[in-house]
């Protein structure tokens, strides 16, 4: 396959595509293609690296509430009246938001995940799907027939948090990470009160407390942590020595009282991978990555008072795993009808894609599926 005549980086070039591959890009010259994208600037595909995809169908519930209540009054009491049919309904409208909006693959945390699994592979979406866990982690007994159920989707554990699972749970989950080489996504120093609860139970703070109970040593790398907003300096350098992937949600931050002052440069500069998330569609309200990318850089520039921190580059970077418009890279990109990277972060929303490709293979254009 060869998309023609798409701008990337202010030049006029033709990508070939290879199976799930970008074999070439090259200048732009006259040849036969298969996707003319005059007119259109070309795209890494945007990764959401935190998300609860079946919200969609609690999207307005509990709006302007602090995140307590908001947890305990309105969503856990609706999740619990969530089945298979709502689960795979919710899962395939947040699939075709995000591919609609140069998405290519999410990281996720959820209930019914093999409903879940069924969307994403109709879909064609990538996905790592996280197998929620409360309490002590009694689920996790069913966890081989979970794997298999889901199979051809990536799966993961996630410890709801260290609120809502318990030291067992939290070690139970780690076990599990361990045994079945799989990654640990939690939620992470959302809020104050979280540090302030650990503070008080656990004598503590919320990093400082799985790295005793040894999960930060057995895990490692492996950790996924959504929000990471209240952090002290020990704290940055323990995720830092650990290589932890921190997810930034900043819409989802601000539109619950969380917190803004991501500490993203410290959290980069300690050793840990940043990454960006919407969170689900009842905090965030929205699935679009090309608008948190425009939120997180301005939070950053904004509290640090600084306009030249986290460029358009940089968040991009981040938006996509570092993953770029080259031969060897995956051929997962978006279509966009803007000009420039800055059009993109700082002008933009997710209606401005036209065109979505995940593994080389079309499954987004012009308002259609394609799967």
């Amino acid at each position: 396959m060869t998309i023609g005549n798409a701008l990337l980086n202010g030049q006029t070039v033709d990508i070939v595509i290879n199976g799930s591959i970008i074999e070439s890009v090259t200048p732009h010259s006259p040849c036969a293609v298969n996707i003319d994208a005059h007119g259109l600037s070309v795209f890494p595909g945007l990764m959401n690296m935190h998300s609860h995809a079946p919200m969609t169908l609690f999207r307005g519930l509990g709006d302007d509430k602090p995140l307590d209540v908001w947890l305990n009054d309105y969503i856990w009491p609706a999740e619990q009246k969530l089945t298979d049919e709502l689960v795979y309904k919710g899962t395939l409208q947040a699939c075709r938001e995000m591919l609609a909006s140069g998405t290519t693959a999410f990281n996720d945390m959820y209930f019914h995940l093999p409903a879940m699994a069924q969307a994403v592979k109709d879909c064609g979406i990538r996905a790592m799907l996280g197998f929620n866990i409360f309490g002590d982690g009694d689920d996790l007994e069913n966890i081989n027939v979970l794997l298999h159920e889901c199979c051809g989707v990536r799966f993961s554990i996630a410890p709801h948090s260290i609120y809502t699972v318990s030291e067992k749970g939290l070690r139970r989950c780690a076990d599990v990470c361990t045994n079945l080489h799989l990654p640990m996504h939690i939620h992470m120093s959302e809020t104050q009160k979280e540090v302030d609860d650990c503070l008080r139970e656990h004598g503590c703070r919320p990093w400082e407390y799985l790295d005793k109970l040894g999960i930060l040593d057995q895990l490692g790398q492996n950790i996924i942590a959504a929000h990471c907003l209240h952090l002290s300096e020990k704290e940055i350098q323990l995720i830092g020595d650990h290589h932890i992937t921190c997810v930034h949600c900043p819409n989802s931050n601000l539109k619950l009282g969380s917190g803004y002052r991501f500490p993203m440069l410290e959290l980069l500069e300690a050793g840990a991978n940043v990454t960006l998330g919407t969170d689900g569609s009842a905090s965030s309200n929205n699935l679009d990555m090309i608008e948190v990318m425009k939120t997180a850089a301005l939070l950053q520039k904004g509290w640090r008072n600084d306009p030249t921190v986290v460029p358009a580059q940089q968040i991009l970077n981040l938006a996509t795993g570092g993953h770029t418009i080259a031969p060897g890279q995956p051929a997962c990109l978006f279509l966009a009808d803007v000009k420039s990277l800055s059009d993109l972060v700082y002008a933009s929303h997710g209606d401005c894609v036209r065109m979505t490709l995940v593994d080389g293979k079309q499954v987004y254009k012009k308002n259609s599926f394609l799967p």
